[in-house]
């Protein structure tokens, strides 16, 4: 729910289109914000076990600004599961409850580490 603070600037950010000529982006009636947040980078969140390997660490719920890391390729292809384990910011609380579920997706990554 917006504030009120929120709703008076959306309003003085509002532009008519039709008679808009400068540069700036247009925020149309019943258009939101989301579109900026969109275009941010990805964020990813490692929710497997602690592991080092060769050099290469990586710990649980270390975040990651653009997608998966390159230099974890080695991990990659060693532990070919381990990608999904890295899971969108936003989706954290459902991937959660999905690892601890016999038989997800996640659950079979998470146990195909186990040992490692």
């Amino acid at each position: 729910m917006a504030s009120k603070k929120n709703l008076k600037e959306e309003e003085q950010n509002r532009v008519d289109p039709e008679t808009f000529t400068g540069d700036a982006p247009v925020l149309v009636e019943g258009e939101t914000q989301a579109e900026e947040v969109a275009a941010a980078p990805e964020q990813l969140i490692y929710i497997g076990p602690p592991i080092r390997k060769n050099g290469v660490g990586l710990r649980t719920n270390q975040v990651f600004i653009g997608g998966h890391p390159a230099y974890l390729n080695a991990l990659y292809t060693e532990y070919p599961h381990i990608k999904a384990l890295f899971i969108p910011v936003d989706k954290l609380q459902e991937s959660l409850k999905q690892i601890t579920q016999t038989g997800t997706a996640l659950n079979a990554a998470l146990l195909s580490l186990k040992g490692v």
